[in-house]
């Protein structure tokens, strides 16, 4: 179960924790699901990928009006 980086796909893991009946098993999911989730808060990520937010059209300092 990894994803296309190498680490665990967390979703799966999760989806498959909720199903999980044997208290082993679970804590054993369970330390994956943290193991992958370290993993993914720690590799690098593109300046795009973050929650910066940025503008792509122009800056209208102005309400424009239009003779229609």
């Amino acid at each position: 179960m990894k994803d296309a980086n190498g680490s665990e796909d967390w979703l799966v893991l999760c989806e498959l924790a909720s199903k999980e009946k044997d208290p082993k098993k679970l804590l054993d999911l369970i330390t994956k699901i943290n193991q992958a989730l370290e993993e993914y808060h720690h590799k690098p990520r593109s300046p795009l990928s973050t929650n910066t937010h940025y503008r792509v059209g122009p800056v209208i300092s102005q309400p424009v009006q239009y003779d229609c």
